[in-house]
């Protein structure tokens, strides 16, 4: 996949830009605050049809300015694409081709990010763990988009029906009927997304597990030391419901797990006003060497778990596409010692993935040793080419 260009038009800081890119390595250089991962936010907003910042739709819109514009030439697997999104204060457009589609994610335009933010992932809440799950999901399986987007409706409703009980809002036997009637969709769908985030975990670990030893390889190479030299590193991971591990559960185990629980809540969840039950109050441990990396891993530790799991990641989705997503990488080399830094551009030097990388430090340009490169500087929200 290769996004050729990008045009802007009064999105975040930037009044208006078009850029050409190569279709290998991009390098955007530019102080803080200047608009760097403004750039690598709208590349994600065109393929992965949201934004990896908390915001609203204003947010993205330049100030007092009424919308924002954004749009891309996109080749993926042989086929080209006019990606155009119009962002409004209360509405999103999106565009593939001239024609309206739905924001939905397109199995044939997709991103990975590494951000300081991500690297930071195990040591977040349970939230950020699912939805790091949930990008696999949508991205590698036939069926992951449409099941995490009805389950979030199904999910809306359900509780909107729940807070209106407890608000008295509708008589109790009729919001009791309505929510058992809710329940087989809101239970199915539940089922089938725990069943995929655990199937999808089971099949990237031997990946993750890979590109974590080489990070630790790397590690020994560092280390002057012989007698530091540890065992390989192991990686695996826990599915927790209700605090139990369900990583080895059927799908028709979890359904009736998950029918238990809600039969066990159900009463607690009228009192409260919201669902207790579901994949949206899951936890997914990630062990290294068999430890829960959240409280017996070091910082770099857990930073290597989670750069081996986006490695594996971009890996994985060639194997099942065909080709490789866009990798964006937002000042997260900066954020990574010099042991995890190589191992890093040693997996792009041996990857055709197109790469965005943004930095305030020129100095890193010279380890990223791809034969080629187009460098930008940003400056105040305006970007420009660099011979």
């Amino acid at each position: 996949m290769i996004i050729k260009s990008l045009k802007i038009l009064d999105f975040r800081n930037f009044e208006k830009a078009e850029i050409k890119f190569d279709t290998r390595l991009n390098i955007i250089i530019g102080e803080n605050g200047q608009g760097k991962t403004n750039i690598i936010e709208a590349l994600y907003l065109l393929t992965e049809g949201e934004s990896f910042r908390y915001c609203k739709n204003e947010n993205l819109i330049r100030l007092n300015q009424p919308q924002a514009f954004l749009q891309s030439e996109i080749t993926s697997d042989n086929l080209n694409y006019k990606v155009t999104l119009k962002l409004a204060a209360q509405a999103k457009n999106l565009l593939i081709n001239e024609k309206p589609a739905a924001l939905t994610k397109h199995n044939k335009i997709a991103a990975v990010l590494f951000s300081p933010e991500s690297l930071s992932i195990i040591k977040e809440s349970a939230e950020e763990r699912r939805i790091l799950v949930d990008q696999l999901v949508e991205q590698i399986t036939p069926t992951g988009q449409a099941v995490i987007r009805d389950y979030k409706k199904v999910l809306k409703t359900r509780n909107k029906l729940l807070k209106d009980v407890r608000e008295e809002k509708i008589s109790y036997p009729l919001g009791l009927d309505t929510l058992e009637s809710l329940n087989p969709s809101f239970l199915k769908l539940a089922a089938e997304l725990t069943y995929l985030r655990i199937n999808v975990l089971n099949v990237i670990k031997p990946e993750v597990e890979i590109a974590l030893n080489k990070i630790h390889i790397h590690n020994i190479h560092n280390i002057h030391n012989i007698h530091n030299i540890h065992r390989a590193v192991n990686f695996d991971f826990e599915y927790l419901i209700s605090e139990k591990n369900h990583k080895n559960s059927s799908l028709e185990n979890i359904v009736e797990v998950l029918n238990n629980r809600l039969a066990e809540l159900q009463p607690m969840e009228l009192k409260l006003g919201g669902s207790l039950v579901g994949p949206q109050k899951h936890d997914i441990i990630l062990l290294y060497n068999g430890n829960n990396s959240r409280f017996y891993c070091s910082q770099g530790q857990q930073r290597s778990v989670i750069l081996a799991y986006k490695m594996a990641q971009i890996v994985y989705y060639r194997k099942v596409h065909g080709f490789y997503p866009l990798l964006l990488l937002d000042d997260v080399l900066s954020e990574l010692d010099l042991s995890k830094q190589e191992s890093l551009i040693s997996t792009l030097n041996q990857t055709e993935t197109q790469t965005f990388v943004t930095t305030t430090d020129v100095l890193l340009l010279s380890k990223l040793s791809m034969n080629r490169a187009q460098v930008f500087k940003v400056e105040n929200g305006h970007i420009g080419a660099i011979a």
